[in-house]
């Protein structure tokens, strides 16, 4: 009797592991063809794609751009995906993992820090000198370093590469003072001219590359994006709650 039941589970656990083999197998072979397909309709490959939440819809990332297709290629749409019940905007969850591993990627060296003493969060800011509301945001670095955050800064002039805004990021950039020098700047005091290799080009592309449009951008170091301004005091309470459910803490 025990054999016989021995025998009965074996054989089911078998035929589980077979039919999950042959759907594994399926979903590549799915794949690789809708992936054909959309090299041939959009004239570029896909950097990623996977089943998304909704069955027979497959989830495509190119870059930062992220569109929804059926599983016979028939059909695509954009926009972003939820789950009613949980509210997750799913399509902003995939975002915030692609921006984190580009974010990741980069050099962390290469930024203008300003360092709160008893660290507990990391911010990265894109700032544009120009920025009025850049300039706000920076004024009230204090008060966050205050509260225990770093302030990371990356250029993103918008009027883009060479632009009169570029040549004054350039100016701070190559100055023995970084900090003070983007203090003047962003207090429409005239920082002196320099010249050095420098990253800005560089900043300025990866802002592109993880979906910033305007300034100032704040990236927490979970890849959320939070765009615009926020008071320093409102800024502080949203990186807390968001750490009490482990996104955005700091890198120790």
């Amino acid at each position: 009797m025990i054999k016989k039941l021995l025998l009965g589970i074996s054989l089911s656990i078998a035929l589980l592991s077979l039919s999950t083999g042959i759907q594994a197998e399926t979903a590549k072979a799915d794949t690789a063809i809708l992936k054909a397909k959309l090299v041939e309709i959009f004239k570029a490959e896909p950097t990623s794609i996977k089943p998304s939440a909704v069955a027979g819809v497959f989830e495509i990332g190119y870059g930062m751009d992220i569109i929804y297709v059926t599983a016979d290629g028939k059909y695509f749409f954009s926009g972003d995906m939820f789950d009613l019940k949980t509210r997750t905007n799913l399509t902003e969850k995939t975002l915030t993992t692609e921006r984190k591993k580009v974010m990741d990627a980069y050099d962390a060296t290469q930024n203008i820090t300003f360092k709160a003493e008893n660290e507990k969060h990391v911010i990265a800011v894109f700032t544009d000198i120009d920025c009025p509301y850049c300039a706000k945001l920076h004024n009230e670095v204090p008060e966050l370093n205050k509260a225990g955050i770093t302030v990371r800064y990356f250029m993103y002039p918008r009027a883009g590469i060479g632009s009169p805004s570029f040549k004054k990021a350039e100016n701070v950039w190559c100055n023995k003072d970084q900090n003070k020098a983007l203090t003047d700047a962003k207090n429409r005091v005239e920082v002196a001219k320099a010249d050095c290799k420098n990253p800005i080009k560089d900043q300025f592309i990866l802002g592109q590359k993880i979906g910033v449009t305007g300034t100032p951008a704040i990236v927490l170091t979970s890849g959320e994006l939070i765009p615009g301004y926020r008071p320093a005091k409102e800024l502080v309470k949203m990186i807390e709650a968001k750490a009490g459910v482990g996104v955005g803490e700091a890198k120790k």
